[in-house]
């Protein structure tokens, strides 16, 4: 299929878009030249450091600010991404507004994913839906990483960090305004997949009740890799967002009801052998908050119901195959927050959280019945904590923190689409054992800071978190097959669940430091190295290898332990704090991780007749682990140069932008997966922005010089994986895409 002018013209040679460069490069020469003619004094923004000596935030977390959100929301319609500077934060790519989070290695489940602080299960065998994708970035008001020792307050049924995203919390007017409102409207384009898409905001409010609503479209077709290379099939997506909240301000304290619900007609997931073509959830909640003299209660109800379908979009040419999944989330949060005395403030809570997942594939033609994945599989967990947060004096801060988490799940009996004997081999001995299984689990935190000057602060800290199988993990019964369709590390390979997982146990020791000038205005650096040791850690081992695909049939076990260590760094320094041409500022970040499990068991025996094991490549005795093996979907070192400028003048605000992504090549696999290994790369990225009071205006180029590159968490190419097109020990990686112009124009008034 042709592409339009506009495309075309995005991915030609540097030299030929330089029409395009016209757009990113005026602002900047337009402030050079209004500075020319005359001499202005700047107020500078200070440079925001991640935390203070003052702050109760630890320096392994960081709160995007208002800025730092804005740069990202007009540029993205993946949520995940907006955290994507953020050291230690990694992406596993997959669709093009699902990809899942992964801090220090750690993603999916292992993180704690809350949305305005509602727990969002995935119902997908696949993972297509994350809690980050019901809530579209424009909507996001606050955003938090938890990177390090996570609060147990934050914390439950996770041990890799903690990712929140909230909405704006609700303004009234004052009393001498009596009435105000706001309405926002905005747009974008990105070439390179004819990315478009719009959002809009409107809220009004007087001093005792507030009403906003938040709408988001965006639509894209399949992106096309760098170096002028071929579509990557299927990538193309279609989103809606819409939000309602409603908020009133009363003695009894702050009440708020909020409904948001999403549709998604199609996303192509070129990692995946499925895609979503269709996706409906609706969410909503109460929400209460009320300060006392003696502290602040905070509390949350909440449900979600999400209706999943997946099949193979046209442009996979291949046989349908529905699967279709309805998952239920309901629950509650409450907190009391006390002031013990001016030293000591206690945390204490009670959390409630309910997921039912109904998982089935439907039957036709030569297939009579419905596969049964999960048959109404339900995860239950109650979680009590208690946090004694201490300020000792300007210079000492502690945190102790105990919490417990108690989970109890089942799930009814499954069958194959058929009777056949293979099929009901792995149905009866599911169906023969008892399901029903509960985890009892302890998460403890101890964490000191010291601020020995004005200029330095440093944090240690030591952390024991526990997580409890998901129901896929504990549940999806066929096995024997790299065909499972159960599958959410975007391999292709298959996976089969395993009914007596016991919960991972993670020993967290993590030491931050944090320097910076006395006022916090002209330079930071930022260290923080890691290390965890993960007890029963949920890993995958190999029963069957198809020798003409590569792909493995896998099921889950605990291996005994896994250790991952690494650090996160990042540095700014204002470089043109007092000029007339605007202010410019130095910054980089760096990360690196590294992870190994210890297994050393074997795989399964085959039970089946010799000639059947021959065939699916399984061995009689079963497969022999490696004693030492590479965790998967583990990013390379990897960082970011970049140059930032600003100007304010009387005709509005310039800002500028140019950036170095580096990354290394991923020769550290897990072979135990097959996973890609990916060539090192570097993206040079630019963008300009203008605003004149309500009127903002973004344009900008991703990977200017159009390179081809493999993401290193992108998983597998599988439309490429045909036979006799690749080699089955070297698997492909999906590209990346290449050279995209964007521009995104906001209006609020």
């Amino acid at each position: 299929m042709k592409r339009n002018l506009d495309l075309n013209l995005a991915r030609l040679p540097l030299l030929a878009i330089n029409p395009r460069m016209l757009m990113v490069v005026l602002p900047l020469a337009s402030s050079l030249a209004v500075a020319a003619e005359e001499a202005v004094e700047v107020e500078l923004e200070p440079v925001v450091v991640t935390d203070s000596a003052e702050s109760d935030q630890p320096i392994s977390s960081q709160t995007l600010n208002k800025k730092a959100l804005a740069v990202e929301q007009t540029r993205t319609t993946d949520t995940a991404a907006l955290f994507k500077d953020v050291p230690g934060v990694s992406l596993n790519t997959g669709g093009g507004a699902s990809s899942l989070p992964a801090i220090h290695g750690m993603a999916d489940d292992r993180v704690k994913v809350s949305v305005d602080g509602m727990n969002i299960s995935s119902a997908c065998s696949n993972h297509m839906n994350p809690a980050l994708s019901y809530i579209a970035p424009a909507a996001v008001g606050k955003a938090t990483v938890m990177a390090g020792i996570t609060p147990v307050s934050e914390g439950g049924d996770s041990i890799g960090g903690t990712i929140s995203v909230d909405s704006a919390p609700p303004e009234f007017a004052s009393e001498e305004q009596g009435f105000i409102q706001s309405y926002k409207f905005g747009s974008f384009y990105r070439s390179n997949n004819d990315n478009v898409g719009t959002t809009a905001h409107a809220s009004v409010a007087n001093q005792r009740w507030r009403a906003e609503m938040n709408g988001s479209w965006s639509k894209a077709r399949s992106y096309f890799s760098g170096d002028d290379g071929s579509e990557v099939v299927p990538s193309a997506y279609q989103m809606w967002n819409q939000s309602l909240k409603v908020s009133t301000k009363q003695d009894s304290g702050l009440w708020s009801v909020n409904f948001a619900g999403q549709h998604t007609p199609y996303q192509g997931f070129p990692n995946q052998r499925m895609d979503m073509v269709q996706n409906d959830g609706v969410l909503g909640g109460v929400n209460y908050d009320k300060d006392f003299d003696w502290g602040k209660v905070d509390g949350k109800m909440y449900y979600h119901e999400t209706h999943h379908t997946m099949d193979t979009l046209p442009e996979r040419n291949t046989a349908p195959m529905p699967m279709k999944s309805v998952g239920i989330d309901a629950g509650y949060r409450l907190r009391a927050h006390i002031y013990l005395d001016d030293i000591n403030t206690l945390h204490v809570g009670n959390e409630f959280f309910r997921q039912n997942l109904q998982d089935w594939w439907p039957g036709a033609g030569n297939n009579p019945l419905d596969y049964m994945s999960i048959n109404n599989g339900q995860r239950n967990r109650i979680g009590t904590f208690t946090e004694l947060q201490s300020v000792w004096n300007e210079r000492w801060t502690t945190m102790l923190g105990l919490r417990n988490d108690t989970l109890w799940m089942d799930t009814g009996d499954v069958h194959g689409y058929t009777n056949d004997a293979i099929p009901r081999y792995w149905a009866e001995a599911f169906n023969a054992q008892d399901h029903q299984r509960t985890d009892v689990n302890f998460d403890l935190i101890a964490m000191a800071g010291y601020t020995p000057h004005s200029w330095d602060r440093y944090e240690l800290g030591f952390a024991r978190k526990m997580r409890a199988p998901n129901l896929y993990e504990r549940y999806a019964w066929n096995g024997g097959s790299d065909k499972s369709m159960i599958n959410w590390l975007g391999d292709g390979n298959g996976y089969q669940g395993n009914v007596n997982l016991e919960s991972e146990t993670a020993y967290n020791f993590s030491f931050s430091a944090n320097w910076h000038d006395s006022e916090q205005k002209v330079w930071s650096a930022t260290l923080s190295p890691y290390y965890t040791h993960i007890v029963d850690y949920i890993w995958a081992r190999v029963d069957t290898i198809n020798n003409n695909s590569g792909f493995r049939g896998m099921h889950f076990v605990n291996a005994p332990y896994a250790d991952i260590y690494g650090a996160d760094a990042s540095a700014q320094y204002l470089l043109l704090p007092e000029s007339t041409v605007g202010s410019l500022t130095m910054k980089a970040k760096l990360a690196y991780a590294r992870g190994i499990a210890h297994d050393g068991g074997r795989g399964r025996a085959c039970e089946y007749s010799a000639q059947f094991c021959a065939s699916e490549g399984w061995s009689t005795t079963g497969l022999q682990a490696p004693e030492n093996v590479n965790l998967y979907h583990i990013m390379p070192l990897h960082g970011t140069v970049a140059l930032e400028h600003q100007y304010q003048h009387d005709i509005g605000k310039f800002s500028n932008y140019l950036g170095v992504d580096l990354v290394s090549s991923k020769t550290t696999v897990a072979s135990t997966y097959n996973e890609p290994k990916t060539p090192g790369y570097a993206l040079l990225n630019i963008r300009s922005s203008y605003q004149y009071q309500q009127f903002k205006m973004d344009v900008g180029v991703d990977n200017l010089l159009d390179k081809y590159y493999y993401h290193p968490l992108g998983g597998v190419y599988i439309a490429a994986t045909r036979p006799g097109s690749y080699s089955p020990n070297q698997l492909p990686a999906v590209p990346a895409i290449g050279r995209s112009v964007f521009v995104s124009m906001n209006l609020e008034f």
